[in-house]
């Protein structure tokens, strides 16, 4: 079976059903817990379709959704009704389109994402509609959710695994970010990028180690990206995974 990766990177992910359970146990009627789930789902007009049917804190959810989104979100509003410590998922989405054609859909959400900068990082991987998010945001708003919101909406998607890690908080960090932009940018090499939110590269900080992700056109390029970041105050080590593409 032919594997299709998402921005360089290949994986196979199998599907399995989904059981998600939460630690807590009811002592309400069925017929009250199947109301409160209801009127949770009732919130959103896409999920008011579902079936639900509940036997003693476990909620089967039943029926056709256009989107993964929509999928968790519905499963999200269950748990969160006191008393339901179980959800069995009963619901459908449309069958995947080829990956080829998806890789392209959540290519252009992930770069279209107003808040993906020069410190961000995202890659992934898809196998028949199921996505593997990964790679390293910082953490001045929720990037990770709002990412995975963003994949997750794309119809076709069956599943999206989030595995996006958000960085420590850090002044020394946010320091040493804007001095590399301020670096970077003033070089003739890179000054065309300075007004592009989310350039060909990559740089991320993390506690003093700088990792340059991404493309560059030339080695002169590579070489010389790497140079300034290494003659920065606070850096404690360079990894380069820079790629040159000539």
């Amino acid at each position: 079976m032919p594997r299709h990766p998402l921005l360089g990177l290949r994986a196979l992910v199998t599907l399995v059903a989904l059981v998600v359970t939460a630690p807590v146990v009811s002592a309400q009627p069925n017929a009250e817990l199947e109301q409160e789930v209801r009127d949770a789902l009732r919130r959103d007009r896409d999920l008011r379709r579902l079936e639900v049917g509940v036997d003693r804190g476990q909620v089967t959810l039943a029926g056709e959704l256009d989107t993964f989104w929509e999928k968790s979100e519905a499963i999200r509003r269950a748990l969160e009704v006191e008393g339901i410590d179980t959800v069995i998922s009963e619901m459908t989405l449309p069958p995947p389109e080829s990956d080829e054609d998806m890789v392209e859909d959540i290519s252009r959400a992930v770069q279209r994402y107003p808040h993906y900068t020069l410190f961000d990082y995202i890659d992934g991987r898809i196998e028949n509609g199921v996505v593997t998010l990964m790679g390293r945001v910082t953490a001045d708003r929720e990037k990770a959710k709002e990412l995975f919101e963003r994949v997750a909406k794309i119809r076709g998607i069956q599943e999206v695994q989030n595995q996006i890690v958000t960085l420590t908080p850090s002044t020394e960090d946010d320091r040493l970010r804007n001095n590399i932009a301020r670096q970077v940018f003033n070089s003739p090499n890179f000054e065309r990028f300075s007004s592009l939110p989310n350039p060909p590269f990559h740089i991320v900080v993390d506690r003093g180690v700088v990792t340059l992700l991404g493309y560059v056109q030339t080695q002169i390029e590579y070489q010389d990206l790497e140079r300034i970041v290494r003659q920065m105050d606070g850096v404690l080590r360079v990894v380069n995974n820079l790629q040159a593409i000539s």
